[in-house]
């Protein structure tokens, strides 16, 4: 293992990129390490299977004959910095195999072994009186998945709602957007983020300009929304009602956002207004940063950004990507979008 080097001035240790792999439970970096020229991990925040990528020169063509992969085989990777604590990204099953050329060059593609083929499968379920909480434990539990969440307590609830011709992944994704909610698998966790609640936490890394090596910053002013307003058919009055809420930072000049939808109760249906204001409303500023590896980033962290002017503010990361490249080192790149600044105001209407 190659030796930390001090800078006589500065007495600051050099860091050296390291990663492990692991395939089918048997250790593989020493043997590959020289053909490998890029290792990349890349996790998102909403509902979406992390993914790892492994790019091999091929020149021997060991890749596409004796050694050629099958899919399904679980690999197992952690990246970071020798003598670290390493960033442990978990199982994944191949899911693609490339070769591309010339010079020879093996793609492997995989994705979270959480996600499996059964999670992937449309199917049709309704649920009755229950709330979002217990559905996503039910399936949480087919697929072996334990549960936690923004807060702990996830009241939304609903008479009945209908899983028709879904996969249980693009179901849980709708059912947690329409109520404000994120939701990821990370491992064999099937986590619940409430939007307002993370975006609520503090920063876990200042960053300033100084520290990247690329960014770029985008605002918009167009489909960003005052308010939301839902109109639905009360199912016991047979009435039509409006339930409007107001966006938290207040958007003084925006249009109001009408909506149509059905809803069971006002509950259900202010949750839905808060949902797609939201939606549209969180992404007036975003940006994309790249800076040496991190492995403290992860999806659904805050980021503080500051030396930019009017785009200094905290940041939620929505991607993530750990990128050990054999030319230019240890690279995290991260999709990021502003914090909207806390929940929305409420009114009902007739």
């Amino acid at each position: 293992m190659a030796q930390l080097i001090d800078f006589p001035s500065s007495n600051i240790p050099v860091r050296h990129p390291k990663w492990e792999l692991v395939y089918a439970g048997k250790p593989i970096t020493a043997g590959i390490a020289r053909m490998v020229t890029e290792v990349t991990y890349t996790e998102k925040l909403n509902g979406e299977a992390s993914e790892l990528e492994v790019k091999i020169a091929d020149d021997k063509k060991r890749w596409q004959g004796a050694w050629f992969p099958d899919k399904g085989d679980v690999v197992h990777l952690e990246i970071g910095y020798e003598n670290e604590t390493m960033l442990d990204c978990g199982d994944f099953q191949i899911d693609e195999l490339e070769l591309t050329g010339a010079p020879d060059e093996f793609h492997l593609r995989c994705i979270s072994a959480a996600i499996t083929t059964a999670a992937r499968t449309p199917t049709s379920v309704g649920y009755e009186n229950q709330t979002l909480l217990s559905i996503a434990t039910t399936i949480a539990a087919k697929h072996g998945w334990t549960i936690s969440g923004l807060p702990a307590t996830i009241n939304v609830s609903y008479g009945r709602v209908t899983q028709n011709k879904e996969t249980d992944l693009g179901f849980l994704r709708r059912l947690a957007n329409g109520a404000n909610y994120y939701f990821t698998v990370q491992g064999n966790n099937l986590i619940f983020w409430s939007r307002p609640a993370a975006e609520a936490l503090p920063a876990v890394l200042q960053i300033t300009r100084t520290m990247l090596t690329r960014f770029s910053f985008k605002s918009k002013a167009h489909q960003i929304y005052k308010a939301a307003r839902v109109s639905y058919l009360n199912p016991a009055t047979k009435q039509l009602v409006t339930q409007s809420v107001a966006a938290n930072p207040a958007v003084p000049n925006g249009d109001t956002l009408d909506i149509t939808d059905r809803a069971e109760n006002a509950q259900q249906a202010q949750i839905k207004a808060q949902a797609a204001l939201h939606d549209l409303n969180m992404l007036t500023v975003t940006g994309e940063l790249t800076l040496p590896g991190s492995t403290s980033l992860h999806a659904g962290l805050n980021v503080g950004v500051e030396g930019f002017g009017a785009y200094d503010g905290t940041y939620q990361i929505t991607s993530a990507r750990h990128r050990l490249d054999r030319s230019s080192g240890y690279t995290t790149e991260i999709e990021i979008r502003q914090c909207a600044g806390g929940d929305a105001d409420n009114s009902a209407g007739d």
